[in-house]
């Protein structure tokens, strides 16, 4: 009888063995809009098992704009945004459930590229400039670009809505169809080769942002705590493995040539925040662009809709 308890009792634990997995890994979806640029440590970090270390399978989910971003959060089909720069901002003002965690670039993520010999953003008044649609970071800082030039946004150009990421709008411009775009920084040299003017808008902003619910740290702060730790450890991977973030990079800019790959990366590199903390002059620069659809985004403090506690907590533990 002890004999037959035993044997049962062994057959038991070693089902339980094969059937629990000793690395048990939670799933968390990233949403980015349009561009991709802001994912881009985030598809290192997953790809180099950097987010595995820490019980973490992160899958990124490529949406068309900030609204559907914003969306998927709110209905938990998503756990974390990234590059949501603005979408912080309207979830905030609506009383919604939206935080920001912290960022890890706060340079502009934007040049101008146009397919006019132009020398200075005032040339671009009557012209046709794709945007990402109301609402979306891009649109906000066209509109901001524009009036810091002298040009009223609402009259003195022909602003065109035009979702699917930086990629489209490029093609419109390329074509003929459009005169001028936002590029993404990272892009210039690339947009430069494809025979466009560009030109750089210097400007401290927030647009390496992630951000999650309030309510989503409250039920699990450990989870969050250790996506925000992968996502700093590979940022510090993006910045000392050139090789591996050649290839994410190609892949998600879609530029293959290496003269275009070495310029996107040495911006890049300058510019990343492994400490994910935000400056308040790129928080301060995201609120004005969008005072241009309301001014009341003015008066918001800068840092009312963040939560930086847990970025905090990991720069206490690094000492």
């Amino acid at each position: 009888m002890t004999c037959t308890r035993t044997a049962t009792l062994l057959v038991f634990f070693f089902l339980l063995l094969i059937t629990t997995p000793l690395d048990a890994q939670t799933l968390v979806r990233v949403a980015t809009p349009g561009a991709l640029t802001g994912a881009l440590p985030i598809y290192l970090g997953a790809k180099k098992g950097v987010f595995a270390k820490y019980g973490l399978t992160v899958e990124v989910i490529a949406t068309r704009n900030e609204q559907m971003n914003m969306q998927a959060l709110m209905s938990d089909s998503v756990q974390f945004l990234t590059s949501s720069t603005t979408g912080l901002f309207y979830l905030g003002k609506q009383g919604l459930d939206g935080v920001g965690l912290g960022s890890w670039n706060n340079a502009s993520p934007y040049s101008l590229g146009s397919r006019l010999k132009i020398k200075d953003l005032k040339e671009l008044k009557g012209k046709k400039i794709a945007s990402s649609g109301a609402g979306g970071r891009a649109d906000a800082f066209i509109r901001f670009m524009l009036a810091k030039a002298g040009l009223d946004p609402k009259t003195d150009a022909q602003i065109i809505p035009l979702s699917g990421g930086s990629s489209v709008r490029l093609a419109a411009v390329l074509s003929g169809n459009l005169d001028a775009t936002l590029i993404s920084s990272l892009q210039g040299r690339h947009a430069e080769k494809l025979g466009l003017t560009v030109i750089t808008v210097p400007l401290e902003y927030m647009w390496g942002i992630n951000l999650t619910r309030r309510s989503y740290i409250a039920k699990n702060r450990p989870l969050v705590k250790n996506y925000l730790r992968g996502l700093s450890e590979s940022v510090r991977l993006m910045m000392a493995d050139k090789a591996s973030t050649f290839a994410v990079m190609a892949q998600v800019l879609k530029i293959d040539d290496p003269e275009s790959l070495e310029y996107s990366y040495q911006i890049m590199r300058a510019d990343s925040r492994p400490d994910l903390f935000p400056t308040e002059e790129s928080i301060v620069n995201v609120l004005k662009t969008m005072s241009y659809e309301d001014p009341a985004f003015l008066s918001i403090p800068p840092l009312k809709f963040f939560d930086l506690s847990l970025i905090q907590e990991l720069k206490a533990e690094s000492r």
